[in-house]
């Protein structure tokens, strides 16, 4: 391999790393709501991202309620050391959630896909 072939790799290669150090660090796993109600009864923290009046009409047990739209202010209290489960009415408001923590440097975020309408469709219990 000629010198200049190899420095041309060299330099790749070294960018490559520098682009891969600069992205996000965190990430999330899509799941559904049996995975969820799997692992209620283990350290994990829910995180119910609506409003609070939608909290209030139904929940998942022992969730926290921590609306999205104040996400600034609260992803902070969170534990990077357990999993936390995100969830909404339909999964797109806990995606977006899961999408800002995970650009926070969280990697141990899971998404319930649906939402409370999976939940619900699946015969899993809310709070009342």
């Amino acid at each position: 391999m000629s010198g200049s072939r190899r420095a041309f790799l060299g330099a790749l290669l070294g960018l490559l790393a520098l682009l891969s150090a600069c992205g996000a660090k965190g990430r999330y796993q899509d799941v559904g709501p049996e995975d969820l109600y799997a692992h209620l009864s283990q350290d994990v923290l829910v995180v119910d991202v609506r409003t609070p009046g939608e909290f209030a009409q139904g929940h998942v047990p022992g969730a926290k309620n921590y609306p999205v739209e104040s996400i600034d202010s609260w992803w902070r209290l969170l534990p990077k050391d357990k999993p936390v489960y995100l969830y909404c009415h339909s999964g797109n408001r806990s995606r977006r959630a899961a999408e800002y923590l995970k650009g926070k440097g969280f990697t141990n975020l899971y998404n319930v896909q649906g939402g409370v309408l999976a939940i619900e469709r699946s015969g899993y219990p809310l709070v009342r």
